[in-house]
């Protein structure tokens, strides 16, 4: 496994030392969420398994479903507008 030096203010450290975590298991989930996040974003796919997950188990309607569905669809379509892909 990698290793990487994270720099940390003395104030946050000070803080840090308040509390007795595995603070390189923190960072680690950190940077696993943010990789996630990321993919996110890129994939359209992956977004639209994300929402059927979530409307799922949801009280939302049918309509409101559909409504959230075009809001991401204008959003995604002015991402691919802005970085010129459309």
């Amino acid at each position: 496994m990698r290793e990487i030096v994270v720099k940390v203010p003395e104030e946050l450290e000070k803080e840090m030392k308040e509390f007795s975590e595995d603070w390189s298991k923190i960072a680690l989930e950190a940077i696993k969420l943010k990789i996630f996040e990321l993919e996110l974003k890129r994939s359209r796919k992956l977004r639209h398994l994300l929402f059927k997950a979530l409307i799922s188990k949801s009280k939302f309607s049918e309509k409101d479903a559909l409504e959230l569905g075009r809001k991401i669809n204008e959003s995604l379509y002015k991402d691919l507008k802005s970085e010129g892909l459309i």
